[in-house]
C-alpha cells in the first residue's frame, strides 16, 4: 500500500498504541522519538500495511481496531529483532577480539513461573541456531523473545500444535545436548572474557585506546591476580598496586605472561568456534 495520506499518517502516530511501540522503539534501540517513529512508519507500510487499501487502513486506525493494534507491536518487535540479529552477524564475522566493541544487547527470558535469566542476544542467536530447520529456529527464537501467548499468535498455532512444537524442540535439545554446550558453556564465557580483557590491556599498552593500566588492574583484580599467580614477576604488590613504580623487569614479566594467556585464549576459541561452526552451519542448510 502506497498511497497512504498525510491525515491517515496523522492519525496513526496519534494513536496510543503507535506511540507506546514508537517509545519502545527508541529506548531500546537508543534512538530519538522522531527517529523511531520513522522507523516505526516505514516498517509498517513496507511490510504490515501492504496488504490494506488506504480507505481500509485509515478506517481501522479511526476505529483503534485491536488486529492492527497487536501488527504495529509485532512491527516493533521485528525491528528489536532486526537489528540485534544484525549485530550478532557482526559479532559472529568480526574477531572474537572485537567482541567487547559489539553492543549486542541483552535479553531477559521469562519462564513459566516468571522467573527471569538475561541472555546476550548473541549468545542467543547462537543457541537458536543450533536447531535443525527453519521453521524450528523461528519457533524457537519467538518462544524465547516473546512467550507462548505472542508466538501461537504469530504463527496462527493452537495450543496443541504450540505444546507439540515445544515437545520437538525440547527433545531435540535433549538429544543433542553436546551441540549447545558449545555455546552456553561457562568456560567458554571465561575465554571470552580473557581474551576481551586482555586485548583491552594491549590496546592500552601500544597507544591504540585511551586508558592507563593501573586502572585496568584496578577493574581486573581477581583476573590479574591469577596472571601474577603464574607469572614471573617478583614483587606482585608493587605490580598490582603500583603499577608505574613497579620495575622494568617485573612489568615485563607481567606483560609477558598477558601475552601468554592472550594467545591461550584465542586458540580456545579458535577451536571452540570452529566446532560451533560445523555443529551449526550444517543445520542452516537444511530445508523444512
Amino acid at each position: 500500500m502506497k498511497n497512504i495520506n498525510d491525515s491517515t499518517i496523522e492519525q496513526l502516530i496519534n494513536w496510543r498504541t503507535f506511540q507506546t511501540n514508537q517509545h519502545a522503539v527508541a529506548n531500546t534501540l537508543k534512538l530519538s522519538d522522531n527517529d523511531a517513529q520513522q522507523e516505526l512508519l516505514d516498517q509498517l507500510i513496507e511490510h504490515r500495511f501492504n496488504k490494506y487499501t488506504a480507505t481500509e487502513l485509515s478506517e481501522l486506525i479511526t476505529a483503534h481496531d485491536n488486529n492492527l493494534g497487536w501488527a504495529i507491536t509485532y512491527c516493533r518487535l521485528d525491528l528489536v529483532s532486526r537489528h540485534y540479529k544484525q549485530l550478532g552477524k557482526r559479532a559472529q564475522m568480526e574477531h572474537a577480539a572485537k567482541l567487547e566493541d559489539v553492543s549486542t544487547g541483552i535479553i531477559k527470558l521469562a519462564d513459566d513461573s516468571g522467573n527471569t535469566t538475561d541472555i546476550s542476544e548473541f549468545k542467543l542467536q547462537q543457541v537458536v541456531a543450533q536447531f535443525p530447520t527453519g521453521k524450528t529456529r523461528l519457533f524457537v527464537d519467538m518462544t524465547l523473545r516473546y512467550g507462548k501467548l505472542e508466538t501461537m499468535a504469530v504463527l496462527k498455532m493452537s495450543n496443541k500444535q504450540y505444546q507439540r512444537r515445544l515437545r520437538n524442540a525440547t527433545s531435540y535439545a535433549t538429544k543433542h545436548r553436546s551441540k549447545f554446550d558449545l555455546v552456553t558453556s561457562a568456560v567458554r564465557d571465561r575465554q571470552l572474557y580473557i581474551l576481551n580483557s586482555l586485548n583491552e590491556l594491549d590496546a592500552i599498552i601500544n597507544g591504540t585506546r585511551e586508558g592507563h593500566v593501573q586502572d585496568w588492574i584496578n577493574d581486573h583484580t581477581k583476573l590479574t591476580n591469577g596472571l601474577l599467580s603464574t607469572s614471573e614477576v617478583h614483587y606482585q604488590g608493587a605490580v598490582l598496586n603500583h603499577w608505574e613504580t613497579a620495575s622494568k623487569t617485573d612489568q615485563y614479566a607481567f606483560i609477558t605472561e598477558c601475552i601468554s594467556q592472550q594467545t591461550k585464549a584465542q586458540d580456545w576459541l579458535e577451536r571452540s568456534n570452529e566446532a560451533i561452526k560445523e555443529a551449526g552451519v550444517s543445520n542452516q542448510t537444511k530445508t523444512l
